[in-house]
């Protein structure tokens, strides 16, 4: 027989064949040689029994299937409710500690070891390292990082580097659990665990980091920016996107301008309390269960947790501020309210809406101008036909003690003005000062409003001289009082750049949380753009944070010594140190009404207390009715404007007519915030000094009361005032919860008889609930058309006694627009006691002299039970002689002496029979 003889194809195919088994035996060589480099990992998940609450999610991504399940190595366990994980973390995977943990001067370190188990994302982080750090009491932070490689951090200028030594006296204990890794705090005093990370594993990979942490209680606050329609977090399986956005008011849980990753629980009806906050700007999620238990999942930076703990809510929120910057102290023109509105046309315009509220005796404090003062909208520049006497405007409004404030964006048009070039992108453009394409040097091109822009990178130090410069400019050209900044989140009108993004890992991540769009660069810039502190990747949510920054340092050389106003869209963890804040474009509607409570609410926890949504709805046609219930509440917002878009109707109070409710109430309940603002201006005093709210939640006063836990359409002033609107179309009467404590109604002094109980409020169009707090001294001024005529008024008290007769109360008084007033202890400082039918005003600190001789005229005596007969006067021992006059409401039971002649800053003692 002959030799077989092959095909060509046969012969290709026998030497494939020869190929495949060559390299399978290479292969199998290399595994079992254990050669670096080859890694296989065979993992069998151990899944035990546990609640469904317990489960931690395994494909947080997407829908979720047996076979991804699988393939990441977790469990599966098909529920017939999809909102709960059907594939969750087994017991066996996570990182372990390697060798021990070792002592540091700060607190303690341990090196990390990933346990065998697939990769979700790639790129995981074999070896890291744990840093703990007792920094003070009541403050732990743990840090996650990498040794082996820089990765981004925050730098941010308040919660830093902390070398020690570690505080003593903790009022918690750490235990670091060993396999799985974990960190476990608890509470020394009542031993119960109050934050334990060992329900699910740590995951940390390049583009991928995880920790979840069990929680005492699901009485979760905080975290934003969003639309939270009720101030206590939903605990029902929620995820929330963190990553600043341009997006307007929504019932959706989408990612808005700012980042804050700061919640607070309330552990129990002790008060006891809990604070966490991650120091990390990337893209992130933070999901909620109701174990209780949350999850942080960020795509970037490091894992960088502060623990903070306290006996009462507001002393986590103080332990926080203390951390990350207390909030600035406002100008006490900024407690005044504001109009505004985009395009109103012409400065002529303009100064017919002044005209027209000025005439019906609206309080209003200053006048805001939105981008149609400039030229096509280019900052720093006006509109030379449409707002000519632009440059006299602001002395216009000084002559009736009035202010302005104008509103600059960040990007800069490439475009030539109608005269000629355009200085300040000229300037900019010779200082590179924007942010750069992925090459780093070119700059990237968006769009916003003026067209086709540049941006400014404030995280270089350049541009922040440069926009220093050019703030001081324009106000030699156009002077003004205040600014306003906006569209910084950076918001930019096309995605990316002109030139697109490119595909790589910083634009299309592996894994994306769920924000808006589902895209990183939607509506704004591409991730892998480069500015001084990094790629837009990493530092996106840190652009209004910077700008603000930026545009302090502005005001403070366009007014040396001077508060000023700075209002800012986009914040971030401690923005409330440089900036204040307004909740955005909201719309109007009652929604809307609604859910400015509990975001008002969040941003004192945040630190930035200062903050309130615009007035009867930025977008949409307002109504009478509704415009009327939001200039109530509105009243009562720290922040207080009435502002609205082009293309809809006018809504300032005039408008409606001079003779309308909304009108009279508009004036009432402006006259009464007037009245009290040395009451506000004293709780920002401790906003700026101690870190406590403003705007304040009910539970954080009336804590042991679990009704309080869910109260979100009520708030309080500081302690004592409590601010009840109506937030409902055509109704006259509401449901209100009346706390344990004496009140008494604002307006008429009544003690009312409801405590700890809800109660009907009838409410017709043109009254609010408002209602003070016995056990509190609240200090008055007769109010007026702006706060410049106020501080030239009398003052007062009123006295509303507790049930043991008792009543405490503060004033912080100083020229109202220094900068350094308190470092420089320039200011008076005076402490109400009331007690057995007499005030002693004490003095606790005495140097500034008021200019307008102020002094307090009146004194309101609340639940009097009988009618007062004789008044002594005596300044340390000595007596006053004062022409009084003196008054009782039998039915209201209010006593009022008035023709005082109290010295504002000196010692008193008051006494009646």
């Amino acid at each position: 027989m002959g030799k077989k003889k092959f095909s060509g194809l046969a012969a290709t195919l026998i030497v494939l064949l020869c190929l495949v088994t060559a390299i399978a035996c290479v292969l199998i060589g290399l595994l079992a040689s254990g050669v670096p480099g080859v890694k296989t990992v065979v993992f069998s998940p151990t899944c035990p029994t546990k609640p469904i609450a317990e489960r931690i999610d395994c494909i947080p991504d997407q829908v979720a299937t047996k076979s991804i399940c699988n393939l990441r190595g977790c469990c599966w366990s098909p529920q017939n409710d999809t909102s709960v994980p059907w594939c969750f973390y087994p017991s066996n995977s996570g990182y372990e500690v390697d060798g021990s943990v070792r002592s540091t001067q700060a607190g303690f370190e341990a090196t990390l070891k990933r346990l065998p188990s697939p990769s979700f994302f790639g790129n995981d982080i074999d070896t890291v390292l744990l840093t703990g750090e007792y920094q003070t009491p009541n403050r732990f932070r743990f840090k996650i990082t990498d040794p082996a490689r820089q990765r981004f951090e925050v730098p941010h200028e308040h919660a830093g580097t902390f070398s020690g030594p570690a505080a003593s006296n903790l009022s918690y204990k750490v235990e670091v659990k060993q396999n799985p890794f974990g960190i476990v705090v608890t509470r020394v005093s009542s031993g119960k665990v109050v934050f334990d990370t060992t329900i699910g594993p740590l995951q940390y990979a390049d583009q991928f980091l995880q920790l979840s942490i069990k929680l005492p209680s699901n009485n979760i606050y905080g975290v934003g920016e969003h639309t939270h329609k009720e101030y206590r977090h939903d605990v029902n399986w929620k995820t929330w996107p963190l990553f600043a956005r341009d997006i307007g008011t929504s019932g959706e849980m989408y990612n808005f301008y700012g980042v804050q990753t700061f919640f607070l629980c309330l552990e129990d009806s002790s008060g006891a309390s809990l604070g966490v906050f991650l120091m990390n700007s990337n893209a992130m999620e933070f999901a909620v269960q109701p174990t209780p238990a949350v999850t942080y999942r960020t795509i970037g930076g490091i894992l960088d947790f502060y623990v903070l703990l306290g006996n009462t809510p507001e002393e986590v929120v103080q332990e926080y501020l203390q951390c990350v910057g207390l909030p600035l102290f406002p100008s006490y023109w900024n407690l005044g309210f504001q109009l505004s509105r985009w395009n109103y046309g012409s400065l002529d315009e303009v100064k017919r809406v002044v005209e027209r509220n000025r005439v019906i005796g609206l309080p209003c404090d200053a006048q805001v101008t939105d981008v149609d003062y400039m030229e096509d909208k280019k900052d720093f520049t006006y509109d030379k036909v449409n707002f000519q006497d632009l440059p006299n405007f602001a002395d216009y409004l000084h002559q009736y003690g009035q202010k302005y404030i104008i509103i600059l964006d960040p990007a800069i048009s490439i475009q030539q003005l109608a005269d000629g070039p355009y200085g300040s992108y000229v300037r900019g453009e010779s200082q590179k000062v924007w942010v750069n394409e992925s090459d780093g040097v070119t700059p990237l091109i968006g769009e916003v409003w003026p067209g086709e822009t540049v941006f400014p990178d404030f995280t270089n130090p350049d541009c922040t001289n440069w926009w220093v410069e050019e703030c001081k400019i324009f106000y030699n050209t156009v002077p003004y009082d205040g600014l306003w900044i906006d569209m910084n989140e950076v918001s930019n009108f096309i995605r990316g750049s002109v030139n697109g993004c490119a595909q790589n890992d910083l634009n299309y991540p592996p894994f994306t949380p769920c924000i808006l769009d589902r895209l990183l660069y939607a509506k704004t810039l591409c991730m892998d753009a480069v500015q001084k502190w990094g790629r837009q990747y990493d530092v996106h949510s840190l652009y209004g944070h910077t700008m603000a920054i930026s545009t302090r340092k502005a005001i403070e050389s366009v007014f040396p010594g001077k508060r000023s106003f700075l209002l800012s869209r986009s914040t971030f963890v401690g923005s409330g140190n440089y900036t204040t804040h307004w909740l955005g474009d909201n719309a109007a509607i009652w929604d809307h009404l609604k859910w400015s409570i509990p975001g008002m609410l969040d941003f004192n926890l945040f630190g930035i207390p200062y903050v309130g949504a615009d007035i009867c709805g930025f977008f949409d046609n307002t109504t009478e009715e509704l415009c009327t219930r939001w200039m109530q509440l509105g009243a009562f917002y720290p922040f207080a404007r009435n502002h609205n878009a082009e293309g809809y109707i006018s809504q300032d109070p005039a408008a409606f007519g001079s003779d309308s409710v909304l009108v009279q109430t508009s004036k009432n309940y402006l006259n009464i915030r007037y009245t009290l603002l040395p009451y506000l201006y004293t709780l920002f005093f401790k906003a700026h000094t101690q870190g406590s709210t403003v705007a304040r939640p009910v539970l954080h006063e009336f804590y042991s009361d679990n009704a309080t836990w869910f109260v979100h359409k009520q708030f309080l002033w500081g302690p004592g005032l409590l601010i009840s609107p109506v937030l409902d179309p055509g109704v006259d009467q509401i449901q209100a919860y009346i706390p344990d404590a004496v009140w008494y109604e604002y307006e008429t002094g009544a003690k009312i008889s409801a405590r700890k109980e809800w109660t009907t409020l009838y409410l017709p169009a043109d009254k609010m609930g408002l209602h003070l707090r016995g056990g509190y001294v609240y200090p008055t001024q007769q109010p007026a058309m702006t706060t410049v005529e106020s501080r030239k008024n009398p003052m007062g008290l009123i006295i509303a006694p507790n049930d043991n007769d008792t009543a405490f109360g503060e004033l912080f008084w100083d020229d109202g627009e220094s900068t350094d007033t308190v470092v420089n202890k320039a200011y008076i400082h005076l402490e109400f006691v009331y007690s057995n039918s007499g005030l002693n005003v004490v003095t606790v600190h005495n140097n500034y002299t008021d200019p307008n001789n102020v002094t307090f005229e009146e004194i309101k005596v609340l639940g009097a039970p009988t009618g007062i007969t004789a008044v002594t006067v005596s300044q340390n021992d000595v007596m006053q002689n004062f022409q009084l006059n003196i008054t009782y409401d039998s039915v209201e039971k209010v006593a009022l002496i008035k023709g005082l002649q109290l010295e504002l800053g000196k010692p008193y003692t008051v006494q009646w029979t």
